[in-house]
């Protein structure tokens, strides 16, 4: 049945109710309200029936529900509403109930508790052990390379220098010393070699000459060979001794070259701590300069200017200590500021005694340089004069500038000569006094302190010396 045939079987239906209707209200109006009861009642029966009908009737296709939603009957029962496809009467109160929906209760909103991710502690664990096996392996790989080199002396310096191993030195006492000359640095591995080339107690004490590129196996092989003792001199340098003398020295007993010993000494750093303090001023004559100890040295004839330089360089280590550099920081001067003081003090003091007091002379001229800016010392002038112009082939007025204390202010460039250990402990240790004066006796070498120029004045007039 299609849909306009529904809709005009209700139209027909609802028209024929309503003229039944008006004809019974109109032949019995006079009846009274129970006669209109009874025929509403009638009326609400056979819409209810209709209603019934209009359910049973099966709609296939989908109804408007524009067209049928909303549609009142003359009764005022109710709405016709569609739902699922079919049409249904719906009274006033139905229909209010059903445009005011009733909200539910709104729960309280639970947070919802986030679930930690459980950390696959196995798998860090993992990456953790393979670095660690990664970088054990890279620093192992790499100590093995170095081991190598150093046995194969696999070495850029090929620097020679001579040692001497003494009567009865076990194979460990001979690795020792290398080790302690900078030839080896594995001294186990050193003695493993010595045993499985045989060597074990069968090396020969003397001279040994060597060089930090040599390898083990030739170490050995030199020392497994019985050698003859090289001639040797002995050379004192006094205190105060220029590098320049010094060099000329070495050279007249045959030791080794004077030029190339001055040079080496003043190009080469031999790896000891306080080469750190030494500065590569330009102005300076010889970077070392005040650095060669004075002492007595045994040395070879025909020696290389780098053994020779070495040697001295590691006795002046013996003297310029840690405590020594320590010391120097503590009263306010570098290491080499102490030096360089202390050569002065070492040509101007005409005794050991006055030392002390001659170093007070030049600190408190130091901490007073508005009153006192140049130390004016005449040993200085000196230095200039016997040493800077007699090896300079080109002269230099800046260069003797930066050494006369009478022109330049406070310190020196460099030291003027290289002083003994008295000199350096004056310096480290000097008097505390007032004296910014003094003159000393050229007959008796005692020196007279004084406060003020006019004392200093009178001091030189009674020694003749003005």
């Amino acid at each position: 049945m299609s849909d306009n045939n529904n809709y005009e079987n209700i139209d027909e239906l609802l028209s024929s109710m309503l003229n039944e209707t008006r004809s019974s209200q109109a032949q019995n109006a006079t009846t009274g309200q129970a006669v209109a009861s009874e025929e509403v009642k009638t009326a609400s029966e056979n819409l209810s029936k209709t209603s019934v009908m209009s359910r049973a009737v099966r709609i296939d296709d989908e109804i408007d529900s524009d067209s049928v939603s909303g549609q009142t009957n003359v009764f005022n029962f109710g709405t016709f509403q569609s739902q699922n496809g079919r049409t249904a009467l719906v009274s006033d109160d139905e229909e209010e109930q059903q445009e005011t929906p009733v909200k539910k209760a709104e729960k309280p909103h639970k947070k919802k508790k986030k679930k930690r991710r459980k950390r696959n502690y196995t798998a860090y664990g993992g990456i953790v052990l393979a670095t660690f096996v990664l970088c054990a392996s890279i620093l192992i790989s790499l100590f093995i390379i170095v081991v190598i080199r150093d046995v194969l002396g696999i070495e850029d310096n090929d620097n020679q220098f001579t040692i001497y191993v003494e009567e009865g030195s076990s194979t460990w006492d001979i690795a020792e010393q290398l080790y302690d000359e900078g030839v080896i640095q594995y001294k186990e591995v050193f003695v493993a070699f010595a045993r499985i080339m045989g060597a074990d107690g069968n090396m020969y004490p003397g001279d040994l000459d060597v060089a930090y590129n040599m390898s083990y196996a030739d170490i050995i092989d030199d020392l497994m060979e019985a050698r003859e003792s090289k001639e040797t001199v002995t050379i004192t340098f006094i205190e105060g001794i220029t590098l320049y003398e010094a060099a000329q020295l070495l050279e007249d007993n045959g030791v080794c070259d004077a030029d190339e010993f001055i040079y080496t000494f003043n190009s080469t750093a031999f790896g000891y701590d306080y080469e750190q303090y030494v500065s590569s001023e330009s102005l300076k004559l010889y970077k070392y300069e005040g650095f060669l100890f004075s002492d007595t040295y045994e040395f070879y004839v025909g020696d290389t200017a780098y053994n020779v330089a070495k040697k001295i360089r590691e006795r002046t280590d013996d003297i310029l200590t840690s405590d020594v550099i320590a010391r120097a920081g503590e009263i306010g001067y570098s290491l080499e500021e102490v030096v360089i003081l202390a050569s002065i003090v070492q040509k101007e003091a005409g005794s050991v005694s006055d030392m002390p007091s001659v170093a007070s002379v030049f600190i408190n001229r130091l901490n007073n340089p508005e009153q006192y800016p140049r130390l004016q010392s005449d040993a200085t002038t000196a230095y200039i004069d016997n040493i800077i112009t007699q090896v300079m082939t080109v002269s230099s007025q800046s260069i003797c500038d930066a050494y006369d204390t009478y022109t330049c202010l406070g310190l020196p460039v460099g030291a003027i000569c290289n002083p003994g250990e008295d000199a350096i402990n004056a310096v480290l240790y000097a008097d505390e006094t007032d004296y910014y004066y003094f003159c000393t006796d050229p007959e008796t070498g005692v020196a007279y302190f004084a406060s003020t120029y006019d004392e200093h004045v009178a001091n030189c007039e009674l020694l003749g010396i003005m």
